[in-house]
């Protein structure tokens, strides 16, 4: 009995190790490809797209109908911006459990705003939450940021951050994204 004990201990941890090892090589992964795509973008960026990630869009959804609301506003405000210098679809954080859909789809037709309103609706209509430690995990995910681009260090920002993940509280893009890279999206849950 010891013996099988030992072997479903040690199998366990095993199991352990190796999902740390994918998730920090996913993590890498992200932040190399954020950096490339979106030079300007800064750790309150890597921040956000993971936060998404973990938690969903369930932190929006307060009540459908402002979403509708916001979501046609948002629109019309974005008819004149460049929606070209975000992809049209784009994975969130290192799991991809969400897709970021860009306005751009509604402007070309690709698809309706109702459509968008319900794929949004049926991404935060239940609890989204990966875990029950987003703090922990955002410390890995820093840890792994910073090495992929030191670049990023910035103490100020970093405690911020950390401050944010504590509370479990969500971020805007960073006013260098913002401005550079006009984010109007929702997210909505990869299929």
């Amino acid at each position: 009995m010891k013996k099988v004990i030992h072997i479903v201990t040690i199998s366990l941890l095993a199991i352990m190790m190796l999902s740390c090892k994918n998730d920090e090589q996913a993590i890498r992964r992200m932040c190399s490809e954020i950096h490339t795509n979106y030079p300007l973008a800064t750790l309150q960026d890597i921040y956000k797209t993971c936060y998404q990630d973990f938690f969903g869009a369930e932190h929006l959804m307060n009540d459908t109908a402002a979403a509708r609301q916001y979501i046609h506003y948002e629109l019309e405000q974005c008819r004149d911006i460049d929606l070209s210098l975000m992809p049209k679809r784009e994975p969130t954080g290192f799991r991809h459990r969400f897709t970021r859909i860009n306005f751009s789809c509604l402007l070309d037709g690709e698809l309706t705003e109702e459509q968008l309103v319900m794929m949004f609706i049926g991404a935060a209509g239940h609890d989204n939450a990966y875990s029950d430690n987003w703090a922990e995990e955002w410390r890995k995910i820093e840890e792994i940021a910073l090495q992929v681009n030191p670049s990023w260090a910035d103490e100020e920002l970093q405690t911020a951050l950390r401050g944010a993940a504590d509370g479990n509280h969500a971020v805007r893009h960073s006013e260098a994204f913002r401005q550079n890279y006009n984010p109007h999206y929702r997210i909505v849950r990869n299929r």
